[in-house]
């Protein structure tokens, strides 16, 4: 049975814990199981999709939505709604929750007790004058409205991917990529940016780049999808978007970070050793990290088959912390943790500035997902599957 482990802000009482009352500093309690507000249904946990802002969380099983957190006076306020169709997406941000449905339809929610579904009008891309229909009676055929198939959601930016590889700064279409072969793999959104990953592994970046999130040489602001001509010719695997900074894992599992370093949350030293002088804040180009053995490596024999044992799978970020899961299902993390979002507290500031391996997960769990909320991580989690010694080898 898959678990819900939730470490981080919880002021609002936007989870609620397992067999333990909701208190408002959670930064020494680590991990702990939240169960899934679901109306009463006990396997909302194996199935619902989440998305959580540093206020409230979004719950959808099937075409139900609940909202829970502080929505308008208390702590705790919660509101279910029903979608028109099964929601297949949630993109969790301040102001509304972008609402996806297995249809491709886009929805979104203001996080408000007595809120309703809104659709969303999404402006048709441009379209080549040869592609012009038009039905049996020579009257021009309107374009059918656009079927999204990824959302992402931060601060100041809301975005989403057609299934044709258009690009919507909701609800203008920001970009067109031109080839239908081109498939996007993944999207993400920081506070003021978003990255996106397509199958080539290439990684595209826009939004506000001051503070060096778009892995670009300038420091500025981009309109438009722009290629991190950096990672050109490295094949991505995955993408993390935080507050304002980035992440990249590449199929050889090496794991780059640029952007914002201020808490540490490149895995980057915030201080020079002699602890008087400050390294640099910003880091506009991915830097490649030589990442500490880990902990599980060194209590096995070592062989030339284990040396991909420990390397990086899939990175995940906050606004200013990062989590990394390595292949051998530890995870490791670096950045702020005031709020606890990092488990229990393991340096004696208010950060960490190098990867560290996180503890307070048990051995015995499999992390099936990381969704990291602006101050708070959530994990879902399964048993590991026990192997009988009684059992033939084959």
């Amino acid at each position: 049975m898959r678990q819900l482990l939730f470490t981080g802000f919880n002021a609002f009482g936007q989870h609620e814990f397992v067999n333990s009352p909701r208190d408002e500093c959670a930064a020494s309690a680590g991990f702990r199981e939240i169960s899934a507000h679901d109306g009463g249904n006990n396997n909302t946990k194996n199935q619902c999709t989440i998305s959580f802002d540093w206020r409230y969380t979004a719950y959808a099983l099937c075409r139900k939505l609940w909202l829970r957190g502080l929505l308008e006076t208390e702590p705790g306020e919660c509101v279910e709604v029903e979608a028109p169709g099964e929601i297949k997406a949630l993109a969790a941000g301040d102001s509304h929750c972008l609402v996806l449905l297995c249809t491709g339809e886009l929805y979104k929610i203001q996080p408000k007790l007595e809120a309703t579904l809104q659709a969303i009008r999404l402006e048709n891309p441009p379209r080549p004058s040869t592609a012009t229909k038009r039905t049996i009676f020579g009257a021009v055929k309107a374009p059918a409205p656009p079927s999204i198939e990824h959302i992402a959601c931060g601060t100041n930016i809301n975005v989403a991917v057609s299934s044709e590889n258009a690009v919507f700064s909701i609800p203008s279409c920001l970009h067109q990529f031109p080839d239908r072969q081109w498939r996007v793999q993944q999207l993400e959104c920081g506070h003021e940016h978003a990255l996106l990953l397509n199958g080539n592994g290439d990684v595209y970046t826009w939004g506000n780049g001051l503070r060096g999130q778009l892995g670009q040489a300038a420091l500025c602001v981009e309109e438009t999808p722009q290629l991190i001509e950096s990672l050109a010719g490295i094949k991505i695997t995955g993408i993390a978007a935080g507050g304002w900074h980035s992440a990249a894992i590449s199929a050889f599992g090496d794991l780059y970070t640029w952007g914002l370093n201020c808490s540490g949350q490149l895995g980057m030293r915030v201080m020079k050793p002699n602890g008087l002088q400050k390294e640099p804040t910003v880091y506009p180009l991915p830097q490649l990290h030589d990442l500490p053995d880990c902990c599980c490596c060194s209590s096995r024999e070592s062989g030339a088959e284990d040396t991909d044992v420990c390397e990086p799978l899939k990175v995940f970020a906050g606004s200013r912390h990062t989590l990394l899961l390595r292949r051998c299902g530890r995870l490791w993390a670096s950045g702020w943790c005031i709020h606890g979002q990092l488990g229990k507290q393991l340096c004696e500031q208010n950060f960490l500035d190098a990867f560290q391996a996180l503890h307070g997960v048990d051995a015995d769990l499999d992390v099936v997902n990381v969704l990291c909320g602006p101050w708070a991580t959530l994990l879902m989690v399964t048993q590991k599957k026990s192997v009988s010694t009684d059992d033939p080898i084959s």
